[in-house]
């Protein structure tokens, strides 16, 4: 064992193997503890930044530099149009007394480092009188984002707000249209649609200081009294996380390491599944021999001449147009299709090696010392054929990620959530659409098929050469 060791740790591929095989292995076990996403695909774990959002390290690019990463605060400071109407509750919370007929401006300045984000979100609670004599305005640098009336419902662009009671106040630039904001209802017939893209280039176009400010109306006789908390601002940047977003503002990173996790198991549990087939009908043919060698070997040979790749899709395809894959476990069903049409070429090499096994002096010694064939063949002849198992399993994985990948790349696999296949194929889809290439989305998981891919070859071959007893490779 240790000489077995001693070869291996010499070979410089296999190291390579070992530790590229090593990495993807951890990811895939860590990735619950690497990311707070379970499954990015998943509408309610997308928007956690802009889509199309680069990396976070990217911003050392010149062309990144002044992209926004996520912003999340609270404003602490605020400049009224009249100081003695407003005062601080405690603080979170202000009190703003207005007179009859006039209108005080309360201002929430702060300071934008970047070109303009994703879309704008400020938010307060609002206590309001108890009459319906006044008008509460919102607006961002001088935009008009939002206006507040008294139930019933104003018209339009109004939002409604019940008098005498505290009110939650959310003004969301993803959601504003002509019915709802000032804004959007102001902006030509032809860019109306487009508000809410607009509004965030508008409001906060590039680095300085700006202000959001609640403008209080009172168009009563007698003086009102309001109390609001101070705002919250937040807004999804163009720079997320260690590998950015996709087109639906989900965690690239997060996609990967799932990617990364499915991919391996179903590779390995593929590989296991086509080893057990292909030894079991190999050894059952190459030393039982005769009638059952022809009959498997016929069989054998029929599987080989199938087109694989065709034949899943097609088989792939049936099953979803007459929906049996409600009904099956996809993944299960993927892992079965693919197993069952891969075990022709293992089943080959372990039929010839256990047809030369079984010819050669030990195995004749042990027929003439009267030991069985099931003893004949677990003791001699399957520990011979060690070295060429390892090898096809490290060369099974590859080739069962290439298949499911393309599957998925096709749309015809996984598409609920991430696998390596899916983001490939989602990502030429996308970014034939948008006026760029989204590098960050589409280079981790082809790297990722290559290098694992490249590492199970060369673990292989390593295990081939090193374990079995006999020069199968011809060296």
């Amino acid at each position: 064992m240790n000489k077995v060791i001693k070869d291996l740790l010499s070979r410089k591929s296999f190291i390579f193997s070992i530790i590229i095989i090593g990495f993807f292995s951890i990811l895939a076990v860590a990735a619950p503890a690497l990311t707070t996403y379970s499954n990015p695909y998943l509408p309610s774990q997308q928007y956690v930044a802009a889509p199309y959002a680069v990396p976070s390290w990217a911003t050392i690019f010149p062309q990144y530099k002044e992209l926004p990463p996520d912003v999340s605060f609270t404003f602490t400071k605020y400049v009224s149009s009249d100081s003695s109407y407003v005062t601080a509750v405690n603080a979170s919370y202000i009190k703003v007394v207005v007179p009859p007929g006039q209108t005080v401006n309360v201002s929430f300045p702060f300071k934008w480092n970047w070109s303009h984000p994703y879309d704008v979100v400020v938010s307060f609670k609002l206590l309001t009188p108890s009459t319906t004599s006044f008008v509460v305005n919102l607006y961002f640098n001088g935009l008009y984002a939002m206006e507040l009336c008294p139930v019933p419902f104003p018209v339009e662009p109004a939002v409604s707000i019940s008098p005498g009671k505290v009110n939650s106040v959310v003004f969301d630039s993803k959601y504003i249209s002509p019915a709802n904001s000032p804004f959007a209802s102001e902006l030509p017939l032809s860019e109306q649609p487009l508000a809410a893209y607009e509004f965030p280039s508008y409001a906060l176009p590039k680095p300085g200081t700006y202000n959001v400010t609640v403008s209080f109306e009172n168009t009563g006789s007698s003086k009102e009294v309001f109390v609001m908390s101070l705002p919250s601002y937040s807004s999804l940047g163009y720079v997320y996380g260690k590998l950015g977003t996709d087109d639906n503002g989900a965690s690239v990173f997060a996609e990967f390491v799932y990617g990364a996790r499915f991919d391996l198991y179903l590779s390995l549990l593929a590989s296991a599944l086509i080893i057990g087939i292909g030894l079991f009908i190999g050894l059952l043919a190459g030393y039982v021999g005769g009638f059952t060698d022809l009959s498997l070997n016929a069989l054998t040979d029929f599987f080989l001449l199938i087109p694989g790749l065709p034949l899943l899709v097609v088989l792939i395809s049936i099953f979803d147009v007459t929906g049996t894959i409600v009904n099956v476990n996809k993944p299960i069903l993927i892992l079965l299709i693919i197993s069952l049409l891969s075990w022709p070429g293992t089943a080959k090499i372990i039929r010839g090696q256990t047809l030369s096994l079984k010819g050669r002096t030990f195995v004749e010694a042990a027929k003439a010392l009267g030991e069985g064939n099931l003893r004949i063949l677990f003791r001699h002849i399957l520990p011979n054929l060690m070295g060429i198992l390892f090898a096809q399993l490290a060369y099974d994985v590859p080739g069962v990620i290439l298949a499911e990948s393309g599957l998925d790349f096709l749309g015809l696999g996984i598409t609920g959530f991430p696998t390596w296949g899916n983001m490939l194929g989602f990502a030429t889809y996308n970014v034939s659409f948008i006026n760029g290439f989204a590098w960050w989305w589409v280079l981790p998981p082809g790297i990722g098929i290559v290098l694992l891919s490249t590492a199970f070859y060369f673990f292989g071959s390593a295990m081939l050469d090193v374990l079995s007893p006999y020069k199968l490779r011809g060296e």
